[in-house]
């Protein structure tokens, strides 16, 4: 077994990688395949750290426990978790892509950004920014108030 597979099947906590994986299949980035592995690692773990925003009032787990020497939650996720986290992450992704996008219609004005770019482009991202953040609240408040150790019998 190697150390990839160790960390996976590690009982008492969650890998960043095992979260990377699961944003990674969310989103068709070209600029992302482009990178080196330390570029990729670092530019992931911005994604990561800034998905954990969505997580400051999750009551059920500190997500903040990490460990970023080892590259690992100190604690384990459940797969709700993981895939929310990465939803998260896909958010951060979004986003930035979105504010790149408003910067460059800025610099190049409204009527050459719309004839390279295409006009939906910058709504679509506003559209699906909406519509995960609203999801991600909505899963994370679903799961929270499914928890019997905090709510007991009201779950």
């Amino acid at each position: 077994m190697n150390d990839d597979e160790k960390q996976v099947s590690n009982p008492d906590y969650t890998s960043f990688d095992e979260v990377y994986r699961v944003f990674l299949n969310m989103v068709d980035s070209y600029l992302l395949a482009q990178m080196d592995d330390e570029e990729l690692s670092e530019t992931l773990y911005e994604y990561l750290y800034k998905g954990l925003q969505m997580f400051s009032t999750y009551s059920v787990k500190d997500m903040f426990d990490i460990d970023t020497k080892n590259k690992r939650f100190n604690i384990k996720l459940n797969s709700f978790e993981i895939v929310t986290l990465a939803k998260a992450m896909n958010l951060a992704w979004i986003t930035a892509n979105k504010n790149s996008e408003e910067l460059m219609k800025k610099a190049i004005g409204d009527r050459d950004y719309n004839a390279v770019q295409g006009y939906q482009y910058l709504d679509r991202l506003q559209t699906m920014e909406s519509q995960l953040r609203r999801e991600i609240k909505n899963d994370i408040n679903e799961f929270e108030y499914a928890d019997v150790d905090i709510y007991g019998d009201m779950a």
